[in-house]
């Protein structure tokens, strides 16, 4: 059963789709279902995602609309052009709109299939072309105002308190994986869930914080700061992995000093329970005499206790920081300061898959193109329905992986629309003589499409019924009741949409699984890249990539693996790699031509390594090199003073520990003086 708020949302819905229908016939305008069918298409139940899309949308039909009216006089003479350059068109919209990966997408998407929505139906009559793009920009605009006032000023539901809830969901996942890294557990069962759900809700939240702009609540002028913490939250998951692995090292080979376990300890109950303010500056202290201690003698477990006191230094500073970001943005504290520490974050970026969002574009065109040469050689009247629905379904459904379940669902939903249709058009409607007649019939419909729309797992159902339904009903200022008219259409609507499964089917059915693959594949790309001699040095950078494709990876390794977990845990050990390349990288100009040439044969032996298949064991040849520039360095007296040689070994150590955590390490039983 509805609930209370699916119940209000359905209402206020309804009452928007009314009102926009009404004053489509109070001003008499060609299709005012196209106001009612846009009230539906644009209802959200958050605020700021309701408004965002309204604007977009808008946005999107005006410039569909010139985009009919420059093609349509221009090449209505010659179908097979206009065929082609309408296919173009929506082509290229919907590559423009999978490559954006915001509510802003929805401004292009749209724009692709609106001039088909003008376009088609308008070359029987080219020379009204401006007159329709008019009317159809007029009838929906009213339908996005009607619903936008009434979703504002009744009941409204801001985004900012759901995405607050969100952010502070993040606070036990994270605190699970800290204390799992900082006692050595970085493999067990609650770590990986936890590293999961970091993944997944830092780019989730990335898309509701582009929303956030324009919402109603107070989060509204916090959206820098929740940017902030979402970047601190992506660049803490490398941090704890790198942790939790030294940690683990250190206790099997008895590495764990005294000083540093009560650190640890200190660390892991501070994150737990938060503690006093000054307990952050206490540990950071407690830090620095540790590493102004030194070692009596430079050992692997001397090596692994030293680049883990830098780790903990990170992490202590980033938990702080972020605490403070938090309590300002869901508690109203003062403003934190900016920290010397956040050039080392992570960018925010966004990975874009051009090869797959080629791939939906060309199917688009190549089933639009079908359909309309279908409709060119049998002249059939209803044919440019038939091009429109192929034109909506290969564009709402093309960021999935596999999109034919989608459409598939969606033909049997239009199906079961043309049935209720048909009941209303032919049996019920000849019956209403005036308009709140027609509002209580249409009520029980408009309530269920409203409920439909605001559940997750049916919005899909909904979104079809509330659009395809209005428009198929295609209510005017009176009643036609022309069965054969409606029987064309509704075979035009069956005909487009199956076609558009086929084509699917047969061209964009990928798969999560091949999906996953290509993200891995580009993670691996970015790592032999960073190696290279030509290598970008951004850490900010390559973190913000690899965790976004972290985060676009999980849900697609949970729907076809059982080890999406482990494979998480391998994605950040791939960014571990790289942070440790660039650093390395960063730190070759300091060195003399001999230890260039080592660091320089490491390097080369990463970049091979993950030009290969990094999924195999590394080479014993790279370990080789990789032991031989950890030699270079601590046999130079001057090591543990040089600050490039000190951050030289820590990136080599680093990339020894991940690429060959099995293999005994090298410096078992040599030592250097201190």
């Amino acid at each position: 059963m509805p609930t209370a708020s699916e119940l209000i949302f359905a209402a206020k819905t309804f009452l928007g789709a009314m009102l926009a229908l009404g004053l489509a016939f109070w001003l008499g305008l060609d299709n005012p279902y196209w106001s009612m069918a846009t009230a539906y298409i644009v209802a959200q139940p958050l605020t700021g995602a309701m408004r965002s899309k309204a604007l977009y949308r808008l946005i999107g039909t005006f410039v569909g609309g010139v985009a009919a009216v420059v093609l349509v006089p221009n090449l209505v003479n010659a179908p097979v052009l206009l065929s082609l350059a309408f296919a173009l068109w929506i082509g290229l919209c919907l590559y423009l709109s999978l490559l954006d990966r915001s509510p802003r997408s929805y401004l292009f998407m749209l724009a692709g299939y609106t001039a088909a929505i003008i376009g088609f139906p308008s070359v029987s009559n080219p020379g009204h072309i401006f007159e329709t793009a008019l009317t159809r920009v007029e009838e929906i605009s009213i339908g996005i105002a009607c619903t936008t006032l009434i979703g504002t000023i009744f009941f409204p539901r801001p985004l900012g308190p759901v995405l607050a809830a969100r952010i502070l969901a993040w606070v036990k996942p994270a605190v699970d994986w800290s204390q799992a890294a900082l006692a050595g557990r970085e493999e067990d069962a609650a770590t990986r869930a936890a590293r999961r759900q970091l993944a997944a809700e830092a780019v989730d939240i990335s898309m509701m914080v582009s929303q956030l702009a324009y919402d109603t609540s107070h989060l509204q002028s916090a959206t820098r700061h929740i940017e902030r913490l979402r970047l601190y939250v992506l660049s803490l998951m490398p941090v704890l992995s790198s942790i939790g692995d030294r940690v683990a090292q250190l206790k099997a080979i008895g590495g764990i000093t005294p000083p540093l376990e009560k650190l640890l300890d200190e660390i892991a109950a501070w994150i737990g329970d938060g503690g006093a303010e000054h307990v952050p500056t206490k540990l950071a202290a407690d830090i620095l005499a540790l590493e102004q201690a030194g070692e009596p003698s430079l050992t692997w477990s001397g090596i692994l206790r030293t680049t883990l006191l830098v780790r903990l230094h990170e992490l202590v500073s980033m938990v702080r920081h972020s605490r403070a970001i938090r309590a300002h943005v869901t508690d109203n504290d003062p403003e934190p300061l900016t920290p010397k520490m956040e050039a080392a974050l992570a960018a925010s970026h966004q990975v874009h898959d051009h090869g797959l969002a080629l791939l939906s574009a060309a199917a688009a065109g190549i089933a639009a193109l079908l359909v309309c040469g279908f409709w060119v050689l049998t002249a059939w009247p209803a044919g440019a329905g038939a091009a429109i629905m192929v034109a909506v379904a290969c564009s709402f459904f093309a960021a999935q992986d596999d999109p034919a379940p989608a459409i598939a669902q969606m033909t049997r939903n239009a199906v079961i629309v043309v049935v209720a249709d048909a009941v209303y058009g032919f049996a019920i409607l000849p019956r209403v003589e005036t308009f709140p007649e027609l509002l209580l019939v249409l009520l029980p419909a408009g309530l269920l499409i409203g409920v439909l729309v605001s559940r997750p797992a049916t919005f899909g159902t909904g979104m079809v019924m509330g659009a395809v339904g209005t428009t198929t009903l295609a209510l005017n200022n009176g009643y036609a009741g022309d069965f054969a008219a409606y029987v064309n259409g509704a075979l035009a609507l069956i005909l487009g949409l199956s076609i558009a499964l086929v084509v699917t089917r047969l061209i964009r059915s990928v798969g999560a699984a091949w999906s996953a693959e290509r993200l891995l594949r580009a993670g691996w790309h970015d790592i032999a890249a960073a190696a290279g001699p030509q290598a970008r040095h951004d850490r900010a950078h390559l973190t913000g990539v690899m965790m976004d494709r972290l985060g676009l990876l999980m849900p697609r390794l949970a729907a076809v693996s059982p080890g999406a977990d482990i494979a998480a845990a391998d994605a950040l050990v791939d960014l571990r790699v790289g942070l440790n390349t660039i650093g390395l990288q960063r730190e070759m100009a300091f060195l003399s031509e001999a230890e260039q040439r080592s660091n320089a044969a490491v390097l080369a032996g990463v970049a091979a390594h993950y030009q290969g298949n990094p999924l195999l064991a590394a080479s014993p040849d790279l370990r080789r090199a990789i032991d031989d520039a950890i030699a270079g360095i601590i046999h130079r007296a001057d090591a543990a003073q040089s600050r490039p040689h000190r951050e030289t070994l820590m990136m080599l150590v680093g990339l020894r520990s991940v690429l060959f955590a099995e293999v005994p390490p090298p410096l078992a039983e040599m030592a250097i003086a201190a």
